[in-house]
């Protein structure tokens, strides 16, 4: 059955080439596709001029936007310089990438660090390293008119000699409190809020600069990529706040092991619940 909805339904592309999904994307009534680059077959360097003029082509036939997800890996704020300046250039090349279809925006993670020799001292270094160089990517974003989106990301289990940046609200209030820009955004990944904080808080913390919803569910322990309604994620809640902040971005599906309209389907019924008891 085909999807009626004004709200723009799409899915994360990654196990296969995103050419292969326009006709299942026009056939259930999905707007909107975010390639992966992670994979050989979608990395940077596949997208050749005659490719590109062809997802160009598919995006304005089948009606279909497109965006760009970077590989975690990206690393803007790596200690090491020599990594963090090949990651500069990686992230350049992606936003001339995005230009070149016309992407919605970029969705990329803030980073990681190492904790030695005080976690709360070395994730302020991180992030300021992020910021300075945050700061020189969104001059070409700017000349390109290519948005950036930073999302949320899993907490790892305490005790790691490891951590990410952007597992906590309080690390995008360091970030938007010191880079202005209209094409910085924000990206929510429900699944991952959802072992954090919570998907409402950062929904209130954040709203102003939503531009993607990553959805998801899970208990709350497990990054499991569940369809909608399998976790205890509050989705009458969640669909009820994205309503009132008159949401109108990608809903992107990360739910594994089901398809992206019949999770689309299960999303929209929670609005349309809302909806009915106005």
């Amino acid at each position: 059955m085909k999807l009626i909805s004004s709200r723009k339904y799409g899915f994360n592309v990654f196990n296969h080439p995103p050419e292969e999904f326009f006709e299942y994307a026009s056939q259930y009534n999905l707007n909107h596709i975010e390639i992966n680059l992670t994979q050989s077959h979608s990395s940077i360097e596949s997208f050749s001029l005659e490719r590109i003029e062809n997802l160009r082509r598919l995006s304005e036939r089948h009606d279909v936007s497109l965006s760009i997800h970077l590989p975690f890996k990206v690393n803007i704020s790596d200690i090491i310089k020599v990594i963090r300046n090949d990651n500069l250039i990686y992230l350049k090349k992606c936003i001339n990438f995005a230009q070149k279809i016309d992407a919605t925006h970029i969705t990329i993670h803030i980073g990681n660090f190492y904790w030695f020799p005080v976690e709360t001292f070395m994730r302020k270094k991180a992030l300021d390293r992020f910021i300075k160089n945050l700061k020189e990517v969104l001059e070409l974003s700017n000349q390109q008119n290519v948005t950036l989106a930073l999302e949320n990301v899993v907490p790892l289990p305490h005790g790691s000699d490891y951590f990410l940046l952007g597992d906590n609200i309080s690390d995008f209030d360091y970030i938007f409190g010191r880079v202005q820009c209209e094409n910085l955004k924000f990206c929510l990944d429900t699944g991952h809020a959802n072992i954090g904080e919570g998907v409402l808080e950062y929904l209130k913390n954040f709203s102003q600069y939503l531009i993607s919803v990553h959805y998801h569910d899970n208990f709350g322990k497990n990054d499991d990529h569940l369809p909608i309604g399998e976790g205890n994620i509050a989705w009458a809640d969640v669909a009820k706040e994205l309503n009132k902040l008159n949401y109108c971005g990608p809903l992107i599906s990360e739910c594994r092991n089901t398809e992206a309209h019949k999770t689309a389907e299960l999303f929209e019924s929670f609005f349309n619940g809302i909806e009915q008891k106005i």
